[in-house]
């Protein structure tokens, strides 16, 4: 067989298989200690064919036929020669012979041994499985016969089916060659396997060649149940539960979904550490499910965020059971080594199919409701109201348009004259921003301001009104040859000490004394992070500029905050001085008072009639404003006579 010398250059174990009388007629030295040989002769002299299962022999004709297309096969293969049994990764391909017969060249790339990672879904064999017409075993190869026994009687019990039995059978009789993955059973036990089914036409028979694939079912159910369950808490996740209720018959009868949030669960994560807050959700899920106790789906949506699904029949009063989940988990958790945590929760619910007829739709709702009970003081329930979603709509329209205006820088100052009620003349003004969108129209500064705090976008925006206010104060210094205020709101979000920087920038470049501009802080931005906010406020007010607390009565600071905050001057809320009754005139006179003792003038703010101006002026107010002067006006309105005339005696 020296033709096939230059096979010898290849490392691992090869050999040649002749078909037709079922020898080895060519083999490598490495060949030998695979079949247990001691010399080439002696292998070549072993008849294959004596031993041999019909489905085996079935399985080689089928190679054959394979090699005829140019066509390789990889696969496990099952040896046992001297009844060693051994299982090789093997590479099978034609190749002819001198007489032009095509035979089978075997080249052996690795063993259990070696190649780990090929055998991790495979029982290292290849199984084959020969049934006749009527869909009786015919033969097992051995390797089937040695892992599953040799009760397996006909193809029907192997797929737990007859009729799919005689379906595969009809299928591959018109020549479709399939391929099925099937629970089986062995004649022992149940075996997940990958099946192809072959029809051999010449001896009428159906030709299987099987693969076990149980382990990677195995991991693939394993990775499916991690990749729809919480690891910390052992619920389901957004994606397990949604794939729990479209795979369940519930799915179709009205269910209730409840998107629950706990309260204030940052500030223990901030006091204690995350461990102790991982502890705490792992408490909080079982307390969840104990208070569910089969009525409905509990799942982990993230962080601190729980959904509940409660079909109808079990909630045929929502809000008993809402306040069922509150009233468990305001109940203290002991924690080990830290003692009891007390926390509440904010629910919101949505109902399928009249609130929304999708699980992602529901989740958005119950989110929107759930927001609302957070608004409604926490530790509540709040059920969707359609009017959320519009008003989520036209929140996510504001917030897109408002990139678009902040980008292009698509706002306008308006400006309210402040008047010194000592002689009635001119004082300043307040600058306020507007914005109109071709889209939206007018938008209310009530309405995008808040929404700018929220996304952070307030920062620029505040620094637009900053330098354009200033511009403008600039331009009327030079016209009018005067030194007015220029009074202009700051976010709370401001109040960081690179403020500094900017303000020091913007006087220099356009050579304005401090003392001409107040910035307004909101007496409710003052509550939040005080003391956080002072050394800023100190800073301003060293560099001389004014400071104002707006808004004053609404917000509900202490006097000794009033006291420390470097102002010096309020502004008191219109509310007030719009009040006609006796309790409203308590507090204007109660506030100039005290803001006499503290050394600090008062603006009114709201001054609408000449009723309200007198009375002011009776209390000793020092400025006001309101739309009794001027309702805010652009620069082109005031610059057309009006500035003029508020800055002289008429």
């Amino acid at each position: 067989m020296d033709i096939y010398s230059p096979l010898n250059h290849l490392q691992s174990p090869i050999w040649i298989f002749d078909f037709d009388h079922k020898q080895i007629i060519w083999a490598n030295d490495k060949a030998l200690p695979l079949w247990e040989s001691s010399s080439h002769n002696e292998l070549r002299s072993r008849d294959l064919g004596k031993d041999m299962s019909a489905a085996v022999e079935a399985t080689l004709e089928e190679y054959r036929e394979t090699f005829k297309q140019n066509k390789t096969v990889k696969t496990w293969w099952h040896l046992d020669p001297r009844k060693v049994g051994k299982n090789l990764l093997c590479i099978f391909s034609g190749i002819n012979l001198p007489d032009n017969r095509v035979a089978m060249l075997v080249e052996v790339i690795g063993d259990e041994s070696s190649i780990r990672r090929e055998l991790a879904f495979s029982d290292y064999s290849n199984l084959a499985l020969l049934f006749n017409e009527q869909g009786n075993l015919v033969s097992a190869n051995t390797v089937f016969t040695k892992t599953y026994g040799a009760e397996l009687s006909n193809l029907a019990s192997f797929v737990g089916d007859s009729d799919i039995a005689q379906q595969w059978i009809s299928d591959a009789k018109n020549n479709l060659n399939l391929k099925h993955s099937r629970l089986c059973w062995t004649g022992k036990s149940h075996i997940w396997f990958n099946i192809e089914t072959k029809w051999l036409s010449d001896k009428s028979q159906l030709l299987l060649q099987v693969v076990n694939i149980t382990k990677e079912k195995e991991n693939l159910k394993r990775e499916r149940y991690n990749a729809e369950h919480d690891f910390l808490t052992g619920l389901m996740n957004r994606r397990g539960i949604s794939t729990a209720l479209k795979a369940s018959h519930h799915s179709s009868l009205p269910y209730h979904l409840l998107f629950l949030d706990l309260d204030s669960f940052k500030l223990i994560n901030d006091t204690y550490g995350h461990a102790i807050g991982d502890k705490l959700l792992r408490a909080v899920a079982i307390r969840l499910l104990d208070t569910i106790r089969g009525r409905g789906l509990v799942a982990r949506f993230g962080g601190d965020e729980f959904i509940i699904q409660v079909e109808d029949r079990y909630a045929s009063n929502l809000v008993q059971l809402t306040q069922e989940i509150i009233s468990a988990l305001n109940s203290p958790f002991y924690i080990k080594n830290i003692g009891e945590i007390s926390i509440g929760c904010s629910i919101g619910t949505a109902q399928y199919p009249k609130d929304a007829n999708s699980f992602e739709t529901l989740i958005t709702q119950a989110d929107m409701a759930m927001h609302c009970a957070k608004k409604h003081g926490r530790n509540c329930s709040y059920h969707f109201q359609p009017h959320l979603a519009e008003t989520l709509y036209r929140k996510n329209a504001l917030r897109h348009h408002l990139s678009q205006a902040l980008e292009i820088k698509d706002f306008e100052l308006y400006y309210q004259p402040i008047i010194d009620l000592n002689t009635m003349l001119l004082k300043g003004f307040e600058a306020l921003i507007r914005w109109y969108d071709d889209s939206l129209g007018h938008v209310s500064p009530a309405e995008f301001i808040p929404l700018a705090e929220e996304t952070g976008q307030i920062v620029p925006i505040g620094s637009w009104v900053l330098r354009n206010a200033c511009k403008q104060l600039e331009k009327w210094n030079q016209q009018y040859d005067t030194k007015l205020i220029m009074s202009i709101n700051l976010s709370r979000a401001q109040l960081k000490m690179s403020l500094l920087d900017e303000l020091k920038a913007i006087i220099e470049e356009y050579n304005i004394d401090p003392a001409q501009v107040a910035l307004e802080i909101t007496e409710s931005a003052m509550l939040q992070e005080f003391s956080e906010a002072m050394p800023c406020l100190d800073a301003i007010a060293a560099l001389g500029f004014e400071l104002y607390l707006d808004d004053f009565g609404t917000g509900y600071s202490s006097l000794s905050q009033l006291q420390n905050l470097p102002i010096s001057t309020v502004k008191l809320d219109q509310s007030f001085v719009q009040n006609e009754h006796d309790s409203g005139k308590a507090i204007v006179e109660a506030t100039k008072a005290i803001c006499n003792k503290l050394n600090l003038k008062v603006v009114a703010e709201g001054v609408e009639t000449k009723e309200q101006l007198e009375y002011i002026q009776s209390c000793n107010f020092n400025y006001c404003q309101g739309y009794y002067f001027n309702k805010p006006l652009s620069v082109s309105e005031l610059e057309k006579g009006i500035l003029s005339t508020l800055l002289t005696k008429e």
